[in-house]
């Protein structure tokens, strides 16, 4: 081999090696000297403990105040962390808290954290409020002081909020996050987050004006405190909708939308919302939203289950809306048998869903009223005229044969042998 050709190869193998080691560290972006290759080992509010590798004997410390953003090691890559992701995305909430489970069952405090919080918001989605309460309390319990604690404890008191029998549990984390406010430990981030349980432990009591009150506290920075902002909006703009206050919820959801180009699963969710808010307003509005919701690659088995269940019903409420002289103009005679048939299509989409939604169920339901299609009732009644074909004929043979055999006459008895 020429001297050259091996240096080239040998130089090769090294930057390779080099980028292997790298792919195993943190990046950690400095606010103005760049990005560092690092093992991170601890974090609070005040500062980030590392190593140069894992097995460096040297901890250094950076102040927070210099730390632009970190990415962990375990969120690069095919890892649970990733896969939980992905899972999320596709609606496999369950799937995607067991993947962040598996995460946060690491050693590493990082792991813990990010694995916990990620874990608790996936079981939310999925509707498991005790799984959720149980994974953000792992991070309350074992890493107190993580820069993501905060969101922790607020995770945990909305989760407790919502719970009547957990009510003073909610209001008791509050407190916590009041002393902390007044400190030098939590300042704004902590009084944001007591107001934010507190605005749902008055949404849980019905009391409107302690909810405005709060809700006017509640603000969430949507570029410094993506998560909770996220969360908060969504839990807000939800009770909202449920509340039958649709047009207040739509404006939420609305002003969250552009923020969610990177994240489909909240996307998905944002959808849902807005076309569910607008059913009682804007009829054609709502199934514009939900038709949308329904050709995304995102979103899960229950929230297509629900978007397809109310685009059908609406759009058979529009049919039945049409006047009877719409028949005579050929342009909304055509558009009523479309609409007709997308409605078929989805409700029978919402009721073969392998969710177990109730909307599947009245999906079921509603397409027992609704006209037979025209060319499936065309096939039907040219299937039964070949059955009765079928059936006369063969009835005809059967009476045939027996008419001949009636009329031959029986065969003369065989004349006794002689003696």
């Amino acid at each position: 081999m020429h001297p050259f050709t091996a240096c080239c190869l040998l130089l090769a193998l090294a930057a390779a090696a080099i980028q292997a080691g790298e792919a195993g560290l943190d990046l950690v972006i400095l606010k103005e000297k760049g990005p560092r290759q690092c093992w991170i080992t601890a974090e609070n509010a005040d500062e980030m403990r590392w190593k140069m590798t894992p097995d460096a004997a040297t901890e250094n410390k950076t102040p927070r105040r210099e730390i632009k953003s970190v990415e962990y090691a375990f969120q690069r890559g095919s890892s649970a962390f990733t896969q939980g992701l992905e899972a999320r995305e596709r609606g496999k909430f369950e799937e995607s808290a067991e993947l962040f489970g598996q995460l946060a069952g690491g050693e590493r405090e990082a792991e813990i954290v990010v694995g916990s919080l990620q874990a608790g918001t996936s079981w939310e989605l999925a509707g498991k409020s005790a799984e959720a309460a149980a994974a953000f309390a792992k991070v309350v319990e074992k890493a107190p002081n993580h820069p993501y604690a905060f969101d922790a404890r607020y995770r945990l008191g909305m989760a407790y909020a919502l719970d009547t029998a957990n009510a003073a549990k909610a209001e008791e984390i509050a407190k916590k996050l009041d002393e902390d406010a007044k400190g030098a430990k939590g300042g704004q981030q902590a009084s944001v987050r007591a107001a934010a349980i507190r605005a749902a432990l008055a949404l849980k009591k019905g009391d409107p004006a302690e909810v405005r009150r709060q809700v006017s506290r509640a603000s969430f920075n949507p570029e410094s405190e993506r998560e909770s902002w996220l969360h908060f909006n969504l839990f807000m703009a939800d009770a909202m909708r449920a509340a039958k206050q649709g047009k207040e919820a739509v404006q939420i959801y609305e002003r969250m939308l552009p923020a969610l180009t990177d994240d489909p699963a909240a996307a998905a969710r944002i959808r849902l919302g807005i076309g569910l808010g607008r059913i009682d307003s804007d009829r054609l509005g709502a199934i514009t939203e939900l038709l949308t919701l329904d050709a995304m690659p995102y979103g899960s088995p229950d929230q297509k289950c629900e978007a397809r269940f109310h685009a059908g019903r609406l759009l058979w409420a529009e049919v039945q809306a049409m006047p009877k002289e719409a028949a005579a103009d050929e342009r909304k005679a055509a558009f009523a048998k479309d609409s007709l048939f997308t409605a078929r299509m989805l409700l029978t989409a919402a009721a073969n869903t392998a969710s177990n939604h109730p909307c599947k169920a009245q999906a079921a339901e509603l397409l027992k009223t609704l006209p037979p299609d025209e060319e499936e009732e065309k096939a039907r009644v040219k299937a039964e005229a070949e059955a009765k074909e079928k059936a006369d004929a063969k009835a005809k043979a059967e009476a045939d044969a027996k008419a001949k055999a009636a009329a031959t006459p029986a065969p003369a008895p065989a004349p006794a042998p002689k003696k």
